[in-house]
This record gives structure tokens, sequence and C-alpha cells, in this order.
């Protein structure tokens, strides 16, 4: 009789083999291992344990790694965000209308960060924007790698990210400073080295609790469950998005995939370039090895030095953000709005406010 080589586990006791390894956490790692879902109250408590200072660190890599491999449900995402929401460091917004514009990483197809430009852009068309990101873990740059070289004071106190969005309209929240009960876990991550639950959690719980999203994701099946995910958390409207050539971003070279969640409605659709009124095309000489280079073409796009392919990036991305926020109803209106943010300074302006912010003493 042939049985599946993990058959074993259904049959093998669900207590610890021994004294140390019987703590809180243990139980979600037998549940994990055998491939059990988690309902959305029992991921919350789970990610508490997980992140609890006297958690056992072999038992959270094995239960990161057993999520990863298992594959986190929409609930199970929903209920770990709540939790890393909850223990999150918070501002308080005076805006009452604005977006985060982040991605996940870890795509196949790079480029700049465009997200982190198409921040400014749609900051600078009236949309304020809290940004919410960290270093690069899975990647060469990340968010925060690049608005360093941009001048912008990345560990800044939150009080000065509060300042920042309520008079700029714009700010960045680095990660570390806002969840640092997670700094053990994210070490754990780190030497881990593979993707797991903390690279998606991260666009689900923004510490300003923004009501608007653009979160572009490194594969399609993703998609679904993180809209379920944020439709179960409550997001006011947001699109989760996917490039076909693998852009977690909504790409110029072909179409993007795009699941939108509005008032807890969930809908799927496709936009492309053309959409946008905008031409499309290859993108892969866009790509940067370093942060001084993808900060480089930030600098050259928001100064209107480059109107190619770098710039329709930016624009069609700051477009959606302008959808999501309401600016705008129409791709063609967004895009041009994101062009003259762009022509006019005022994007440029946003980054000046948001180095000047940063950088009081």
């Amino acid at each position: 009789m042939f049985m599946s080589k993990t058959q074993w586990l259904f049959a093998a006791p669900l207590s610890a083999t021994n004294t140390k390894a019987d703590t809180p956490l243990f139980p979600y790692l037998n549940r994990l291992i055998r491939g059990e879902n988690l309902e959305t109250a029992e991921a919350a408590d789970f990610f508490r344990v997980l992140t609890a200072l006297d958690a056992n660190p072999a038992q959270i890599a094995a239960c990161l790694t057993a999520l990863t491999a298992k594959g986190e449900t929409a609930a199970e995402l929903a209920g770990m965000a709540r939790t890393m929401r909850k223990q999150a460091v918070k501002i308080k917004s005076r805006q009452k209308n604005f977006i985060d514009v982040s991605g996940t990483g870890s795509s196949i197809a790079k480029t700049f960060n465009v997200s982190t430009a198409a921040a400014f852009v749609a900051a600078g068309a009236g949309l304020a924007v809290a940004k919410h990101g960290n270093r690069a873990v899975m990647s060469d740059t990340g968010s925060a790698d690049v608005l360093a070289k941009l001048g912008v004071k990345i560990a800044s106190e939150p009080e000065v990210a509060q300042t920042s969005l309520n008079g700029a309209g714009i700010c960045f929240m680095f990660a570390p400073k806002f969840h640092p009960n997670l700094r053990r876990v994210g070490d754990i991550r780190r030497a881990l080295g593979i993707r797991t639950s903390l690279n998606l959690l991260g666009v689900l719980s923004n510490p300003a609790n923004a009501p608007k999203q653009l979160i572009g994701v490194w594969h399609p099946s993703l998609l679904e469950p993180m809209a379920q995910a944020l439709a179960i958390l409550g997001t006011e409207r947001t699109w989760v998005v996917h490039g076909s050539d693998g852009l977690d971003e909504i790409t110029l070279a072909d179409e993007t995939f795009v699941v939108e969640v509005k008032n807890a409605e969930v809908r799927e659709f496709r936009i492309a370039p053309e959409d946008f009124k905008l031409q499309r095309g290859e993108i892969e000489h866009l790509k940067t090895e370093t942060p001084e280079e993808s900060a480089q073409i930030i600098r050259d796009v928001l100064s209107s030095k480059r109107r190619d392919k770098a710039r329709s990036l930016v624009v069609i991305n700051a477009a959606a953000a302008l959808i999501i926020g309401g600016i705008a109803e129409t791709p063609i209106h967004a895009a041009r709005l994101a062009e003259q943010a762009i022509d006019s300074g005022q994007a440029q302006n946003k980054l000046d406010r948001l180095i000047q912010t940063t950088n009081k003493k």
C-alpha cells in the first residue's frame, strides 16, 4: 500500500516531543505543517504568539516556512494583519483622503522604484500619500534604500511622519520604526532567505491606516487572496495589481491584471497603456542594480529631464493612484493630471518638502 510521504503526520501525536518545544506556538506549528488553514481569529492569535518576545526562534522559522509551503489564505492574511496593525506605532492623519502606493517586491521583472516615484507624482497632483516601506529584503533596492539616496531621512521618528503627512501631504513610514515587535521575526526571516508571509503583511499593515491603496504583487496567484484579505480588513478602495510581464507594478509592456476592492465588493479586470493614452513598450532597459541608479532615474523623471518609458511608467502608476483616490474618474484624465504634476514641478516639490521635513533638527 502506497501513501503520501507526509501521511504519517495525520496519525502522529499532537503533543510536543519535549518540554522545551511545548510552547504557545507549537500547536500552530503542528497545524500548519499538516497543511491546515487557520480562521481569521486564529491567525490573529498565531501572529501574536509568533511575535512574542519569548517565542522559540526555531519554531518561528518553522512556522514561517510551513505557512509559506502551505500557502496563505485570505483569512490568515487578514488575521495576521489585524494583529500587526494593533501592535504598530500609529500616526493620526488630518487628511481625509489619502493613499499608500507600494509593492511587495520579489517580482521576476525588475525596474527602478516605480511606486516610490509614483507616490510623489500622486501627491503633486493633490492626493495625500502615506507611504509605508522598508529596506530591500528579497531584491537589490527597497523604497527606504532609494529614498535615503534621494536625501530623505528614512529613520525619522513617527511624530515626524505624522507632521509630514498633515503638513506636506506626503510621508514615509519606515517599517522598523513602526513595527518594533517584528524586529526579531524579521531577523529570522532574513536568515531564512525565502519569501514568507511577512513580504505580504507589510503592505496590509499601514500605520496610518490608509483608507485607499495601490498594491503590486509579485505573482498573479496573490491577487485574489490579497484582495479578499483587504475586503475582510475593510479597505475603502484598493487595487491589487500584477503586470502580465511579471512586474509588481502596472506595466507598460503589456496588460496588467487588477483586482479591485471597493466597499467590500471585489471585481477583476485588466488595464493596458492604451487606456491611459500611453504607448506600450519594453521596459527591460529600466532595470537598475543599485539604489543610486534608481534614485537618479527618479530625479530625472521628477525634473522632467526624462520623457521616455521611465516617465510613462511612473505616470501610469500615479494615474492609477489618482483614480483610486477619486481625484480622476477616467484613466486618460488621471494620466494628464500625473503629467501636469511632473511638468509643473509639484511632484518635485513634494520630494523637496519630504527631505526638508525629515531632516529638520
